[in-house]
C-alpha cells in the first residue's frame, strides 16, 4: 500500500504543477493569433518553427492544446489512484477512467506524431520515415494499454459479481 501513496502523492504534485501551465497554455493559444511572436525562437519536436503564416501559428495552437490532453489523461489517473487508496478497485468509476484516460492519450499521440510528421514536411521539405521508439509511439502505447486495462478490469468486475452471487 505503500507504493499506491508514493504513486498518489507524486501525480498530485505533477497535478499541482500543471495547473498554473494549463492557464498559461490556453493564454498563449489566444494570445497567438493577435502578438507577434517573430521575435522568439519557438521550437516543435526540434524544428523550428515560422511564426508569421497562419499554418504555423495553428499548428503551434494545436500542439499546445494537444498538452491538455495530457494533462486530462493525469486527472482521470488522479481519479482513479483515488479509488485505489479506498479499496474501491472495481468500480465503474474506474473502468470508466481508464477508458478516458486511454482515448485521451491516444489521441493525443496520433496528434503529436502528426504534427511532428506535418511540421518536418512543412519547415523542413523532409519527408522521412523513422524507425525505433519516440515519444509519440510511447503515448500511443500507454493510451492503448489503458484501454485495455479498461476492458481487463470489465471482466474482472463481471467475474466478481458472479462470485459474489454463488456464496
Amino acid at each position: 500500500m505503500r507504493k499506491i501513496n508514493i504513486l498518489k502523492a507524486i501525480v498530485d504534485l505533477l497535478w499541482i504543477l500543471s495547473m498554473p501551465i494549463v492557464l498559461v497554455i490556453i493564454g498563449f493559444s489566444i494570445a497567438v493569433f493577435f502578438v507577434d511572436l517573430g521575435d522568439l525562437n519557438i521550437k516543435i519536436n526540434s524544428i523550428g518553427l515560422n511564426t508569421d503564416t497562419l499554418f504555423s501559428k495553428t499548428l503551434l495552437v494545436v500542439s499546445a492544446l494537444n498538452y491538455l490532453l495530457i494533462v486530462a489523461a493525469l486527472y482521470f489517473f488522479k481519479k482513479i489512484l483515488n479509488y485505489f487508496i479506498r479499496v474501491k478497485i472495481f468500480e465503474e468509476k474506474v473502468i470508466s477512467s481508464f477508458k478516458k484516460m486511454g482515448n485521451l492519450l491516444f489521441i493525443s499521440g496520433i496528434i503529436s506524431l502528426t504534427i511532428s510528421m506535418i511540421s518536418r514536411f512543412y519547415f523542413l521539405q523532409k519527408v522521412t520515415l523513422e524507425f525505433g521508439l519516440n515519444q509519440h509511439l510511447v503515448i500511443i502505447c500507454l493510451g492503448l494499454f489503458f484501454l485495455v486495462l479498461s476492458e481487463i478490469f470489465k471482466v474482472a468486475k463481471n467475474q466478481k459479481q458472479e462470485n459474489d452471487l454463488t456464496i
